[in-house]
């Protein structure tokens, strides 16, 4: 395929090393000043993959849907927004907080840890990421998603607290915490803590390659359709087809 890339940053730039290495052609590539406003400037790319500031993602949307071109939207930090896509004519995207294959499992992973542990009234549950300093989000999106999972499947916890804690905690509350240190891809821990002792379900990236490969891959799939989709629809793909 021609692909198109919005944003060439760290990801942007894994995500060109990893097309290229699938096969794809890099049609055209927009950087934080380049505008993608007209389909000459896409040089005919069949699927954007975007990850840029969030306030440039609706925008970016519009334009894509206004061209007929699918986009695969990796910027987190705008889902506030997201009621505004079914406003949007002929809109094909997909997004999500994280397109790492092994991320999405890990979420589906803590989604079956809290309802095996939720009627255990001795465990209390927490989530804590680390990423690298340049990281432009706190929490992370992917923080955030993993902290809904355990509120839609944990009974006890009502809200989640982002904010550090300077005195006794909610006992309703999910502690969703944050680090921000040097060069690090990025790590995400689900604790289950009790008196007597705790489970810790971890994911640590080595790098960058597999969230830019699961949005190449995500990518491959969204082509030729229309709508607004997420992870979960190319993942239940993705799974039957692998007998799982």
């Amino acid at each position: 395929m021609k692909l198109a890339i919005l944003g060439y940053g760290r990801m942007g730039q894994e995500v060109e090393r990893q097309a290229r290495a699938r096969g794809h052609d890099i049609s055209a590539i927009f950087d934080v000043h380049d505008n993608f406003c007209s389909r000459s400037n896409l040089r005919d790319a069949q699927v954007i993959i975007s990850f840029v500031v969030a306030d440039a993602v609706l925008a970016n949307i519009k334009t894509a849907a206004q061209l007929g071109v699918p986009i695969v939207e990796g910027t987190t930090g705008w889902y506030d927004q997201l009621a505004h896509l079914r406003q949007i004519d002929k809109i094909s995207i997909i997004y999500s907080p994280n397109f790492s294959i092994g991320v999405y499992l890990f979420s589906k992973l803590t989604e079956y840890a809290a309802r095996l542990m939720a009627p255990m009234s001795e465990y209390d549950c927490y989530v804590h990421e680390f990423h690298h300093a340049g990281k432009a989000d706190s929490p992370s999106g992917t923080a955030k998603n993993l902290a809904r999972i355990l509120l839609e499947n944990w009974p006890g916890k009502e809200k989640a607290f982002y904010e550090t804690c300077h005195g006794v905690i909610d006992p309703h509350a999910l502690h969703v915490t944050s680090t921000r240190v040097g060069r690090m891809p990025g790590m995400h821990a689900i604790g289950f803590d009790s008196e007597a002792d705790e489970i810790l379900l971890e994911h640590r990236a080595h790098g960058r390659t597999g969230f830019a490969s699961g949005a190449v891959r995500a990518a491959e799939w969204i082509a030729g359709k229309s709508g607004i989709f997420t992870m979960d629809d190319f993942m239940n793909e993705v799974l039957s087809q692998q007998h799982v």
